[in-house]
């Protein structure tokens, strides 16, 4: 039985190795640790002896967005079967297309030797741009490829030198091309700029680069640096938390599981959209970046950093998270895969639902860095102290320090910094608590329902009635979302006469029906029905 996507995508790990055809010869080979194999079973006549010799043509390994060298799809798979069959029908072993790329490099190498000479910046760039899209986010590689085509082609009124041999370039050509952005990109144009002359300096073409000791930011005005919207007040921030409980994203969920987790673990939203499965421990409660995953990793070498991966450690409350999303996603290489095209969620995800909760120019998804380190920076002792030292609040967001003391001091303070992630996943949990009183508590006892669809159309209706969210609330709670009915079906509150339970809300029931049926796409069967029981 031929395989498709799903199934490839859902087979599980067993005790021991295991095949699963595709037809052909080709199969998958599924092992303990997880990881998926495309591999070929051929026969072939050996040429000295004249035996039929049997051989397995090992394609490479299963990703849902293959490279096409060392990862494949089904389809790319199935696309490199074919040409390994047509092979074997000439009678040839068929070639992997890792080999493939190997030898057609050490060819450009060989006949490169003379050309090189005549190489300009420009074919060195677009030599360094195509190394950039391996082992890179889309939009890491999005944002050489912006330097690049500035540093070839220029900029408003600055000139590129893409045409110009790496020996005949100077400091001046790049230094008159960055004088049109502002700092932060120019980081980036220069950053990229020093890289292809590393190459050019590699492959012999200059003894050293322009570019290496000038400061080209001395003289150029500096960068007035925008703060991010973030929320660093713990009654508002304690709102936020309870708004991100009742949001109810697509694709199951995942936009509320990054803001989650993003609030436990608060690092650089773009490192955590990028977290792969194979860097968390959940049993050592850890989770390790590798250095080159970190943001500006080319600045921290430059600034003599230790290239030391960077370990989080996570609290209860953060494993718990990991592992249920891990039922979710954990056949994916990413905890955050992305749909159609992207390969992991985008930071703008995350974005958009916090401005879709009414948070747009309030929160950000990088506001979740500003808001631990103000909170976390204000606890205080009993005696008035500080409870933690600012620098491991600093250590623990992994924020670029270039002192001499932080050169020469290796310490990595973990066990300060495992009590500071549960002190402040505690917290959390405290400042989400924080509205729920006594008196919202005795109003009545708990109902839960589930709503499918926008919470904005009792709203929109003019309907005030009280409804809750996709997760339990207190009746008479003063959280977003709930509110009393003042429909003529159930008075307002003040009057004496006995209120009509929500339940039997006319107004309120067409809205969810409506809203339900919009849900299953009109379709109403006996299991929808009782997944919409209240």
């Amino acid at each position: 039985m031929s395989l498709n996507a799903i199934k490839v995508e859902n087979l599980r790990a067993k005790k021991t190795d295991y095949r699963v055809a595709d037809g052909g010869g080709l199969y998958l080979l599924v092992r303990p640790n997880e990881s998926k194999l495309w591999r070929y079973d051929y026969r072939l006549t050996d040429r000295v002896s004249g035996n039929i010799v049997r051989r397995t043509f090992a394609i490479g390994g299963f990703g849902l967005n293959g490279d096409g060298i060392r990862t494949f799809t089904l389809k790319q798979a199935r696309e490199e079967h074919e040409v390994a069959r047509a092979a074997v029908a000439k009678g040839e072993h068929p070639v992997s297309p890792a080999q493939r790329a190997a030898k057609a490099n050490a060819k450009v190498d060989a006949a490169g030797t003379a050309e090189e000479a005549d190489l300009t910046f420009g074919d060195i760039a677009d030599t360094w741009l195509a190394s950039r899209k391996f082992n890179n986010s889309p939009k890491t590689y999005a944002r050489d490829e912006r330097s690049v085509r500035c540093l070839k082609g220029g900029y408003r009124e600055g000139k590129g030198f893409g045409h110009l041999r790496p020996a005949e370039i100077e400091a001046a050509h790049l230094s008159s091309l960055g004088e049109h952005f502002q700092k932060p990109t120019r980081v980036k144009l220069i950053g990229a700029a020093k890289k292809i002359m590393a190459v050019a300096k590699r492959k012999g073409l200059i003894k050293y680069s322009p570019f290496s000791d000038v400061d080209f930011h001395e003289g150029l005005p500096k960068h007035r640096r925008k703060n991010r919207p973030a929320i660093t007040d713990e009654k508002p921030f304690g709102k936020l938390l309870r708004d991100i409980d009742a949001y109810n994203g697509r694709v199951h969920n995942l936009s509320w599981s990054g803001l989650k987790l993003l609030t436990l673990v608060f690092v650089q939203p773009d490192t955590m959209a990028k977290a792969k499965w194979e860097h968390f421990d959940l049993k050592k409660a850890r989770w390790v970046i590798p250095f080159h995953a970190l943001k500006m990793e080319w600045l921290r070498v430059e600034k003599g950093e230790a290239p030391d991966d960077y370990i989080v450690p996570l609290s209860r409350q953060a494993v718990t998270l990991l592992k249920r999303l891990h039922k979710i996603t954990g056949a994916s290489r990413y905890l955050f895969p992305g749909c159609g095209n992207a390969e992991v969620m985008s930071e703008n995800t995350m974005n958009f639902a916090l401005h879709s909760m009414g948070y747009k120019g309030i929160h950000c998804a990088h506001g979740f860095r500003s808001s631990a380190s103000t909170i976390l920076n204000r606890q205080r002792t009993k005696e008035g102290r500080r409870r933690f030292d600012t620098a491991l609040v600093e250590i623990q967001q992994d924020r670029l320090d270039s002192s001499t003391r932080a050169i020469y001091d290796r310490d990595d303070m973990m066990p300060e910094r495992i009590e500071l992630m549960q002190f402040w996943a505690d917290k959390v949990d405290e400042l989400r608590n924080l509205a729920t009183t006594p008196a919202a508590m005795s109003a009545a006892a708990p109902r839960k329902i589930h709503y499918w669809g926008s919470l904005h159309g009792l709203v929109q209706a003019g309907h005030k009635g009280m409804f809750i969210g996709p997760v339990e609330r207190m009746k008479g709670s003063t959280a977003q979302g709930t509110q009393r009915c003042s429909c003529k079906e159930s008075p307002p509150p003040g009057e004496k006469r006995e209120r009509t339970p929500i339940g039997n809300c006319k107004t309120y029931d067409a809205l969810i029906s409506r809203s339900r049926n919009r849900s299953f796409g009109g379709k109403r069967t006996a299991k929808n029905e009782q997944n919409q029981q209240i």
